[in-house]
This record gives structure tokens, sequence and C-alpha cells, in this order.
């Protein structure tokens, strides 16, 4: 279990968010922390500082994401990813364009992102948000044993 201490945004328009610094392969990322996303993606334009461009291969479902700039995306393993003390061994990854994220949180003097730490990730690491401390506690990655299923759970 490890305890991250999150880096703080905030906007004049009241939006908030928080960053989290890992380690992806061995080179420093900064995710932003995003609890709406199903999925902890990196962005296209900046997946090539991770994974070579050989390890990159075509997603065969199409992203049909709200304002994606392509049907298209691309999938890497991630051999490490770092949270911490958390070490994630042979992850997964997509690849979303967060282009125009990352242009309101440069115009706005922000920092750009690397990706989104999404609810998968979060989710099955048993993660706890703390607002207040600006704290992400995470444990080790549980892999589900069932597979998704489309459904709605009450």
């Amino acid at each position: 279990m490890t305890s991250l201490k999150l880096i703080q945004l905030n906007f004049e328009t009241g939006g908030y968010n928080l960053l989290a610094r890992v380690i992806i392969n061995g080179k420093p990322a900064l995710m932003m922390v995003d609890t709406g996303a199903p999925k902890t993606v990196l962005d296209t334009d900046h997946m090539q500082k991770f994974v070579k461009q050989t390890e990159l291969k075509r997603n065969p479902r199409k992203n049909l994401a709200p304002g994606a700039t392509s049907i298209y995306s691309y999938i890497a393993n991630i051999e490490s990813m770092e949270i911490g003390s958390v070490v994630i061994k042979d992850y997964t990854i997509a690849a979303v364009d967060l282009s125009q994220l990352n242009r309101t949180f440069r115009g706005m003097g922000n920092p750009q992102v690397d990706g989104l730490l999404g609810c998968d990730l979060l989710r099955h690491c048993r993660a706890t948000l703390n607002f207040e401390t600006r704290e992400l506690i995470i444990d080790n990655l549980e892999e589900p044993v069932d597979p998704p299923k489309n459904a709605v759970i009450e």
C-alpha cells in the first residue's frame, strides 16, 4: 500500500483537478486522476515517450468517444507503472487524443498531462482519494477474476 501526494490545479472557473507523478517504463509521467474515466489511458501525442513504435498495436475496437478526432486508437503493453511504492507489471493501456485537454491546461499556465488514471486502475488497486489532504492511497493491483459484462449493477 502507498500514499501518494497529489498536485492540485485550481481554475478561476471553479474547476479542480488532481495530478499524480508516476513512472511508466522507467520514465516520469504526469497523470490526471480522473474518477470519471472508465479506463486508464495515455495521450496519443505523449505515448511515444513510454513505448516504442513497434510495441503499438491498432485497437481492433473502434473509438466512438464523443469529441474523438479519430475512430482508431492504439494499445500498448506497459512493462511497469510505478505509483508511489506500488509497481504494476504488464499493464495493457490504450492511447486517446487528449490534445484538447492539454491545450486548455497550457492556456491556463498549467502543465500538460501524459494521461489519465481511470476507474479501472483505481478500482482494482482499491484506491482511496482524500481531497482534503490531496492524497491517493492505493494497494497492489488485483486483476478481476470475472470478465467484464455490459450491465448496470445497483
